[in-house]
């Protein structure tokens, strides 16, 4: 397995060695270092031998490293003294430079993500995330029809608010496939609704459920740090979970969850907490929240979360 090395350290012998010939007599003693520097090096390992849980998610920035092929690993022979590895897969150095080099199936010298050669110096294809000009009409990586996403093929957009078609199964109390406010129906939700009620963002990405296997790992970070009013919707989810998430669920590595009950459509806004289920512990961070009971929807006053990589969560 290329890269791999493995150091065993006894702190506290002594090597002595003794080396007889006829004209030669030689006595080495050399003591072994306590502490031993991490590599400056780049160092190449098969991410499918790490174990997953050595993983910290403040470390991974999800907005720069492709989850599939990213992997922090501490070396548990070295003990205390360990060092932190990252494996990512970051497009070559050179990308971008109009010649293709090694590992890189395309370079078109452009930092355009629309045409068949994006910024990754891989040829565009449905999956990559990027929608191509001309091409696809969307491509959320998924693809799979799902609620506020993208259709097989990347061809067409999956069923979404604003399509002039009532999802009721998948949170829409109206659709007048416009997004004019004041006309009785705003982002899929009728205007007649208490306080904010009305103004909810829908969060529909299918990995936020907590059935969900889709293999990737996002970050709310994006989210404003005041908060902000958001329901759970479609493949989404309808709610957050009251108990903790397995970690690594959600498509998350720390995976966020309502500490607490809903509130009942006549409390109004009351405050709650958000755990984070992380090392173990099901609460290793936690953010105030607030939470209203809209009546055919709950919402959450959602902030961004303290580091990454951390996401709120749905249930069904």
């Amino acid at each position: 397995m290329s890269g791999c090395f493995a150091i065993k350290i006894d702190t506290t012998d002594t090597i002595s060695t003794s080396i007889t010939t006829d004209t030669l007599t030689d006595t080495l003693t050399d003591t072994l270092p306590t502490t031993i520097d991490p590599p400056t090096t780049e160092t190449t390992i098969d991410p499918t031998t790490i174990d997953p849980t050595t993983i910290d998610p403040t470390t991974i920035d999800p907005t720069t490293i492709d989850p599939t092929f990213t992997t922090v690993f501490t070396d548990p022979t070295i003990g205390p003294t360990s060092f932190t590895v990252t494996v990512t897969t970051e497009p070559p150095a050179d990308c971008g430079n109009g010649t293709i080099e090694d590992g890189e199936e395309c370079d078109d010298g452009n930092a355009s993500d629309t045409d068949d050669c994006p910024t990754t110096c891989k040829e565009a294809r449905c999956g990559d995330g990027f929608v191509r000009a001309g091409t696809e009409a969307c491509d959320d990586k998924i693809n799979d029809n799902s609620y506020e996403g993208c259709a097989p093929g990347c061809s067409a957009l999956a069923p979404r608010c604003g399509d002039n078609v009532l999802q009721a199964a998948e949170g829409e109390l109206c659709d007048d496939g416009n997004a004019t406010p004041g006309d009785g129906c705003n982002g899929c939700v009728t205007e007649d609704l208490p306080g904010e009620c009305g103004q909810a963002v829908a969060l529909a990405q299918p990995g936020r459920n907590v059935a969900s296997q889709i293999e990737e790992v996002e970050c709310d970070l994006d989210l404003p740090a005041e908060g902000q009013w958001s329901r759970f919707v479609g493949s989404a989810g309808r709610r957050m979970p009251t108990t903790a998430p397995p970690q690594f669920s959600c498509g998350t590595h720390a995976p966020g969850w309502l500490s607490g009950t809903d509130p009942g459509p006549a409390d109004g806004v009351v405050a709650r907490e958000v755990c984070f289920h992380w090392e173990g512990e099901s609460c290793h961070f936690k953010v105030p929240i607030a939470v209203q009971n809209c009546g055919p929807f709950v919402m959450y006053k959602l902030p961004a979360p303290p580091t990454c990589a951390l996401r709120y969560c749905g249930v069904d």
